[in-house]
């Protein structure tokens, strides 16, 4: 397929033979989810995250929209920019993560907007992504969802719910909104999570998922960014492959993802490859 491309093509075959032979017990499957289990286009439109959704639909009302653009804004080109020190990223990353729920919170957000943004239209999850699913549901292997999602697991749980596929091998970590007589939300689970620490907060806080996986130390990782692809070091693991999701602006960044990941699926492709690796 002319939209994958290799790293060391014999290094990867050598690795996929080490965990085909050791079985389907021994794996487990680390993945973000926007855009890297969901579509980034779909009929060539750019496909938002969760939360912008929330944001740019006017679900909380136009005060709400106004505040949570402007906190982007003021944000995102620190997120986003080189130059920046990663402390100095991490501390506004926290400062804008922070706010902006207590943001939502002030604005009232509310179980239901939560279940609307997540079963909109807007979300697809990529093609051949649900049969995935299914497969490691049926063969038991572990799916860990590492995600800074603004709308947490709550939106990414109503969401699988939404599609049929939410099973219980499938994990989701780590932030998480406390509701107020199940409805409202009126507060969060600490500490926050954002882009830039997830290398901080481990699975180690998440001892029922840590007990899972622990000797599963195989593992595919499914990512779609290179901000934080390199958390991976903070796992334990005997064989490694990390699939990389670029998914725009190929011929700039092809180079540099290819520098990060064993393999990289370009241009919003489906997930045809992972069947062809036969380890599940």
């Amino acid at each position: 397929m002319k939209n994958i491309y290799y790293k060391d093509r014999q290094k990867f075959e050598n690795i996929i033979k080490n965990i085909q032979e050791q079985g389907k017990e021994k794996i487990h499957i680390l993945a973000d989810f926007d855009r890297t289990l969901t579509k980034h286009f779909v009929d060539w439109e750019k496909r938002p995250s969760i939360v912008s959704v929330l944001r740019s639909e006017w679900y909380l009302g136009e005060e709400y929209s106004k505040k949570a653009f402007e906190l982007f804004d003021t944000y995102h080109p620190i997120e986003i920019d080189p130059k920046v020190p990663l402390k100095e990223k991490k501390e506004k990353m926290h400062e804008w993560w922070s706010k902006h729920l207590v943001l939502k919170i002030e604005s009232k957000l509310h179980r239901d907007d939560i279940k609307k943004v997540a079963t909109s239209w807007i979300i697809q999850l990529r093609d051949g992504m649900k049969d995935i699913l299914n497969k490691l549901y049926l063969k038991q292997i572990p799916l860990v969802i590492i995600t800074a999602n603004w709308l947490w697991v709550d939106s990414i749980s109503s969401y699988l719910e939404y599609e049929k596929c939410k099973y219980e091998n499938i994990h989701i970590l780590w932030n998480k909104f406390i509701f107020w007589d199940d409805w409202y939300v009126v507060d969060f689970e600490k500490a926050i999570v954002h882009v830039f620490n997830k290398d901080e907060t481990c699975v180690s806080q998440f001892p029922k998922t840590e007990s899972i996986i622990k000797e599963r130390k195989n593992v595919i990782l499914l990512w779609d960014s290179l901000w934080d692809v390199w958390m991976i070091e903070w796992f334990e693991y005997d064989n490694l492959i990390k699939i990389g999701f670029l998914n725009d602006n190929v011929d700039e960044l092809l180079e540099k993802y290819l520098e990060s990941y064993d393999v990289v699926l370009t241009w919003d492709t489906d997930v045809s490859f992972l069947n062809t690796l036969n380890i599940f």
